[in-house]
């Protein structure tokens, strides 16, 4: 049966090469504007109920850095499979 699409190798590093994109582009907005996404995220997640404020804003950076770890580990994980 021929195969149809992308060779699996290519479409691996492009989904990493996304995903790596998508998880800098988050982790740059949760650390720059953290105060901001404590207000849009207040109402929905309820960690407010739990947590105050300062230790919201204190979750919303660690998520930030995680994120942006995230992306450097997606991008050497599609590094390794060319």
């Amino acid at each position: 049966m021929p195969e149809m699409g992308a060779p699996s190798d290519w479409a691996a590093v492009g989904t990493l090469c996304v995903v790596s994109f998508v998880a800098f582009i988050a982790g740059a907005v949760f650390r720059r504007w953290p105060d901001k996404v404590r207000q849009c995220f207040e109402s929905v997640d309820g960690s407010l109920t739990f947590l105050s404020p300062d230790a919201h804003l204190a979750l919303v950076t660690a998520s930030g850095w995680a994120l942006q770890a995230a992306s450097v580990a997606a991008l050497v994980a599609a590094a390794l499979l060319l």
